[in-house]
């Protein structure tokens, strides 16, 4: 059986450290996070969001995970598939990520 030296431990534990500490930093919550309203509004400011909006009046939810997803999801009747828009944000700039449309305009 092999030892491992004082240092290499020090330096592994050190290492770890230093991985955790900037994971906290890059992952912390935001101070001023935006409200649902403002957040809806982005989405709703995207081409595909005046699209879509232009012919439905979907309500919206907003749901904070690791990037604010606003949904507003449309069933006009029963058996006929969902119309989707979703918008991906990133809380830290607020800048739109990524977008999910399937609706007919």
């Amino acid at each position: 059986m092999s030892r491992i030296s004082r240092r290499t431990q020090l330096v592994t534990f050190g290492g770890l450290a230093l991985v955790f500490v900037l994971a906290l930093l890059l992952l912390r919550p935001q101070l001023a996070p935006l409200s649902d309203a403002e957040y809806i509004a982005i989405a709703k400011d995207t081409p595909q969001g005046q699209l879509y909006f232009k012919n439905h009046t979907a309500p919206c939810s907003v749901a904070r995970v690791w990037n604010v997803q606003v949904n507003c999801d449309y069933v006009s009747t029963p058996g006929t598939p969902t119309e989707k828009f979703r918008v991906y944000i990133d809380p830290r700039t607020n800048a739109v990520v990524d977008v999910d449309v399937q609706f007919n305009p």
